[in-house]
């Protein structure tokens, strides 16, 4: 019977000591100075920190009952809708890397947006008749730190090198050669010819550089290459 009590009292002191563990890592995780949030790719937001509750006016209970698909869509300016868009197609392809990017987001009872660098990475990933991803997401308010508008310039332009870096990491090494060789000016005839392949399947690999760099503009695909050092 004593040894019943001990075990039941070891097993109380754990409890506690696990409650105040839980205890500890949310109140860090609503007072860090971060909207702190996670998504499903099918689904939108499903949790978020207080801290992104207080940032955009909206609490978790408002998120659910709007979607959070829709209620990305609220917050989001609509000229960076490309951001979310681009992170979910992302995660679906390759979920094993991180992704980044910089947009504006609005407080609900305000029509000012204000800077945010986001972050995400997948955190679960199960795989059945649809893949299904939870993604961890924080966001940092940048406006508090950001006076001019040339700070707000210099990191959009990292933030897209640092897209341009992940399309490149995708592309195959007969797709690197190709784009080098547009780079310098040559035609789909003289690239065939030069590597030794029909123009058909010149043609097809211009296609797929395309879709993944996301351009049919050559003049785009050099500024792509030079921004990410392959000429």
């Amino acid at each position: 019977m004593l040894e019943v009590s001990s075990e039941i009292i070891e097993l109380e002191k754990k409890l506690e000591e696990l409650e105040a563990k839980c205890a500890f890592l949310q109140k860090i995780m609503n007072e860090v100075p971060a909207n702190i949030y996670i998504t499903e790719l099918d689904k939108g937001v499903v949790w978020c920190n207080k801290t992104n509750e207080q940032t955009l006016g909206y609490t978790l209970e408002d998120i659910q009952r709007m979607g959070g698909i829709n209620y990305l869509y609220e917050v989001v300016h609509p000229d960076d809708y490309n951001v979310p868009d681009k992170s979910v197609n992302h995660f679906v392809n390759h979920p094993e890397q991180q992704y980044g990017g910089v947009f504006r987001c609005k407080h609900r009872q305000s029509n000012f947006y204000k800077w945010f660098i986001g972050w995400g990475k997948v955190i679960q990933e199960s795989k059945g008749e649809k893949t299904k991803l939870q993604v961890l997401n924080v966001d940092v308010d940048l406006s508090p730190q950001m006076d001019t508008d040339k700070q707000i310039r210099a990191i959009l332009a990292e933030n897209l090198k640092l897209q341009h870096r992940f399309i490149l990491e995708t592309l195959t090494k007969r797709e690197v050669e190709i784009l080098k060789m547009i780079c310098r000016g040559a035609s789909s005839k003289e690239i065939a010819k030069g590597l030794y392949i029909s123009k058909y399947t010149v043609e097809t690999h211009r296609k797929n550089l395309q879709k993944k760099i996301g351009t049919t503009n050559i003049a785009s695909l050099v500024l792509f290459s030079k921004e990410t050092g392959l000429v």
